[in-house]
């Protein structure tokens, strides 16, 4: 899909999911990122100039491999919550791959099976 400009008005959409990271070349990386890791989405994106927030629709991937691909040097996944001050949904981490995802269910309840890793 596309990386596409975000509407203000959807911002608060209720099941887009990502990170927000603060302005600057990390943040384009991982929009980069964002795109590569996640085929068939568009990949949403509001610039508060201070802030990026960084959204696709459900499930939102990022994978260290092609962070690093994207900022041309190694990256650890866990340096990215310096520059993360907020995000939107749930997240679940791994050292390879950070998967924000947008649950109906409260929290503590039962999660889906793709998201148990």
């Amino acid at each position: 899909m596309a990386v596409i400009e975000m509407d203000i008005h959807l911002e608060s959409a209720h099941d887009l999911v990502g990170p927000v990271i603060r302005a600057g070349h990390l943040a384009e990386a991982v929009i980069e990122a964002v795109e590569a890791d996640n085929p068939g989405r568009d990949v949403l994106v509001l610039d508060r100039d201070d802030y990026v927030r960084i959204h696709t629709s459900g499930e939102c991937r990022l994978t260290r491999a092609s962070l690093e691909r994207s900022l041309g040097q190694p990256f650890q996944l866990a340096a990215l919550e310096i520059d993360m001050p907020s995000f939107k949904g749930r997240l679940s981490t791994r050292t390879d791959e950070y998967v924000w995802f947008y649950a109906t269910q409260s929290v503590g309840g039962p999660q889906p099976e793709e998201h148990l890793r």
